[in-house]
């Protein structure tokens, strides 16, 4: 029996401190505020700065045709205690491969004024967790780029594996870059979800 994806009503990523939903267009303006940061540009290659609320809204106009493909879930991320917008994490879905099932990509964001406080580990448990359990993946990559050592240290906590480094796909050359690439396997997982101290949120 094939597995059915989640639509928009059914996401709802839960960590202690976090909540991940889809990106709406009513967040657009806090997310083009703390997205136009420079410090989120350098890091993420598909946001400008400034980043325009104009382009946000174009983003989470698509996001339900992206959900119901299966391809993208463009997820935005709050916190519990007060529902402000911390930053956004994507879970994209890569290529089918053979038995080992469909592949996602991770990554994510979160606003510089909040760094150093656990959320982007916490952010990539919750995601990592969720894609296995919900969409049944079978294995996520993630990449950084060479040099960004904190996020290089959010993806290590979060239990992935170090693969390789090599240059970014990119149709600007002079925009390619060298990035460090990581994955999880299912197994991998199986294994930290029953010794969870392997992975942690700091």
């Amino acid at each position: 029996m094939a597995h059915t994806l989640p639509g928009m009503s059914d996401i709802l990523i839960e960590t202690d401190r976090l909540i991940m939903r889809p990106l709406a267009s009513g967040y657009a303006d806090d997310y083009a505020r703390i997205a136009s940061d420079a410090r989120i540009g350098a890091v993420m290659s598909h946001i400008p700065t400034p980043c325009p609320a104009e382009l946000v809204q174009q983003w989470s106009a698509r996001v339900p045709e992206l959900i119901s493909a299966g391809t993208d879930y463009q997820l935005i991320i709050t916190t519990k205690s007060d529902g402000a917008l911390l930053g956004a994490t994507n879970i994209g879905c890569m290529v089918e491969l053979g038995v080992s099932g469909r592949q996602y990509e991770l990554s994510y964001w979160v606003d510089p004024a909040r760094w150093g406080e656990g959320f982007a580990t916490e952010c990539a448990i919750g995601c990592r967790d969720w894609a296995f359990e919900i969409l049944k993946a079978g294995g996520l990559r993630a990449a950084c780029a060479m040099g960004n050592t904190a996020s290089a240290r959010v993806l290590e906590n979060a239990g992935f594996h170090f693969m390789n480094t090599a240059m970014s796909a990119s149709s600007d050359a002079d925009d390619a870059k060298l990035r460090n690439n990581y994955r999880m396997d299912k197994p991998r997982w199986e294994t930290l979800k029953r010794r969870p101290h392997m992975s942690k949120a700091s």
